[in-house]
């Protein structure tokens, strides 16, 4: 059936444009509906690697023509009609264009965001969104695209027109599609618009002011100044022009108390919050970033988008110092219990809460679960930062967290049962524990005592929860076999996870007696693989920093990513020799 409505849709077309003057207004109007019919029916013209239409000729022939005419603001409505369904249909089978033609499309369809009539200019830039985005989605392997080098090439020119929409724009919706055409191509081009960064930078004021109370048009500048400070680095962030929207924007966004504000903008306003924090240098900075931690306390207090407000904490204490964490302590302690409990108490829970979904189909419960559980790995994670960052006091904060949940997992394997975790979860549980237990080797063993279990229960849980964990670090996946970075990632936690326990072996009479031999195997084993690697200290912490500081962008980083190079440094779960400690391990044993 989609085989003859293609079919004859295309006779339809072919005939219309044979038969009928090209200059009748209602020839054009025929046309037009012919191109509307064949947009909604792109997928069955091309899909399924059928070629039931050489979209190719049709642009060459007949819409490339349409979008480089230059009409006047008094032209026939049916030839601005045209034009502006020729920018959408280019915009439909885009991806068949190739890569002349895709440049071609692309500086005629920049151009139309000048056109005199609106519609048509609006579609264009809609159209250049879309282009934008989809040269980023065709780099392949690291390599520029054709697509991308086309967008480049002709971006400071759209820009320059969209900016200009902008201010003949007077709706709502029209300034939110530019703006996110500007986002766009920001995005596309990164550092390849640092000359004309000042000319971005002088247009934000304007639009702040006219944003006004509008969820969609603040969304909208979030995500421009986002990919310009991503893209472009502490430049972007320093600079006069950005700074005037920047932190208006950021407290906009962030004030919880105005009604539906967390609902609405908080999510995507920590998200720059986060970028600016990986983009500022503390000495140009330090103050703005400082007067702005009331703000984070209360949404940490509030219990709002843990996953990103504690990444945000984790920032400003790589930059700012222990200072920040220091005065939140108790909270904190109190915080991270609270997250990860919610894991472990849901799936102990006999199974009626789960099953009823109070007439919604389970979704709400299902969204539910997934915010628990990325919550709970969020608040691992940073429980693992803030030890590594400031030992005593990262502890003391995280420690009760990190016993529980460790509990947790030794509780659902005394019988052979499989653990109700999930593995990422598990991962960062497990790392987090490491780093607990390297600090207070004492700590391995407080932890089942506090279980009250007999004896023989509580070697039965230290054995199984050796044995997770080593599995956990030997698994391999695929990424692990191709990808020498991803090896090295997988030997850092290797790495951590011996040290660890052999640390503990030396204080555990238990754990020595019934997995000391394990411990000490497998110490000895990753001690052969450090030898043939040829593995350093170096280039272990080369990829930590990167696996740590891994973010979107071409721009320089700020301080953060050289302070966190300086602690990985002097990480000893990184630096500390693994001969010395299974040594060690031995004698223990």
């Amino acid at each position: 059936e989609t085989d003859r409505v293609a079919k004859t849709l295309l006779d339809l077309t072919q005939r219309v444009f044979q038969q009928l003057p090209q200059d009748d207004v209602n020839s054009m109007l025929s046309r037009e509906a012919c191109y509307r019919a064949l947009e909604l029916c792109h997928n069955s013209m091309i899909a399924k690697g059928k070629r039931r239409l050489n979209f190719s000729d049709w642009f060459q022939a007949e819409l490339l023509p349409i979008l480089q005419t230059e009409l006047a603001e008094n032209s026939p409505v049916a030839m601005r009609a045209m034009q502006a369904r020729a920018v959408t249909l280019t915009q439909a089978y885009s991806r068949s264009l190739k890569g002349e033609e895709f440049d071609a499309a692309f500086q005629s369809i920049a151009k139309l965001m000048a056109a005199p009539d609106l519609v048509t200019a609006l579609c264009a830039s809609r159209c250049i969104d879309y282009l934008a985005i989809l040269s980023v989605q065709e780099r392949e392997l690291g390599e520029d695209s054709p697509q991308l080098l086309a967008v480049r090439s002709h971006s400071v020119f759209a820009l320059g027109n969209a900016f200009a929409l902008a201010n003949r724009a007077e709706s709502e919706e029209c300034l939110r599609v530019i703006l996110m055409c500007v986002s766009a191509l920001v995005e596309a081009n990164g550092v390849y618009l640092e000359p004309v960064l000042q000319a971005i930078a002088e247009q934000l004021p304007p639009l702040w002011e006219r944003a006004g109370d509008s969820v969609p048009i603040h969304s909208c500048l979030l995500s421009v100044l986002t990919h310009l400070i991503m893209k472009m680095g502490y430049s972007t962030v320093e600079n006069s022009h950005v700074q005037a929207v920047l932190f208006p924007l950021l407290d906009y966004c962030t004030d919880i108390n105005v009604v539906n504000r967390a609902e609405t903008l908080l999510e995507d306003g920590l998200r720059l919050w986060l970028v600016t924090l990986l983009s500022s240098r503390v000495a140009t900075m330090g103050s703005k970033l400082t007067s702005m931690l009331p703000r984070l306390e209360m949404i940490l207090r509030s219990g709002l988008e843990p996953h990103l407000s504690l990444k945000v904490l984790q920032f400003n204490s790589i930059l700012l110092g222990k200072q920040v964490v220091e005065p939140l302590g108790d909270f904190l302690r109190e915080l991270l219990v609270t997250l990860t409990s919610r894991v472990h108490v849901k799936a102990k829970g006999n199974g009626d809460e789960m099953e009823d979904d109070g007439g919604n189909g389970g979704v709400g419960s299902k969204e539910k679960d997934v915010g628990t559980m990325r919550d709970a790995i969020a608040a691992l994670s940073f429980a693992d930062i803030l030890m590594q960052l400031f030992p005593d006091l990262g502890y003391n904060i995280a420690s009760p967290a990190i016993g529980k949940v460790i509990s947790y997992i030794c509780s659902g394997s005394e019988n052979g049962q499989r653990l109700s975790v999930t593995m990422p979860l598990l991962e960062v549980s497990l790392s987090a524990f490491g780093r607990m237990v390297w600090i207070n080797p004492n700590s391995f063993e407080e932890v089942f005592t506090q279980q009250n279990a007999d004896p023989s229960q509580r070697e039965m849980k230290i054995v199984a929860i050796v044995k997770t964990w080593l599995g956990v670090v030997t698994s391999v996946s695929l990424a692990t076999m191709i990808s020498k970075k991803a090896q090295t990632i997988r030997f850092i936690d290797q790495k951590g996870a011996a040290l660890s326990l052999c640390s503990a072996i030396c204080r555990s009479p238990t754990l020595s007696r019934v997995a000391g031999a394990d411990i000490v195997e497998f110490t000895r084993q990753l001690l052969e693989v450090e030898a043939r690697g040829n593995i350093s200290t170096e280039s272990v912490v080369e990829v930590a920093c990167g696996a740590t500081r891994q973010v979107v962008g071409d721009g320089p980083l700020g301080d953060a990513a050289s302070m966190t190079a300086e602690m990985l440094k002097l990480d000893p779960l990184l630096t500390v020799s693994l001969k010395e400690a299974l040594d060690n391990a031995e004698k223990a044993v």
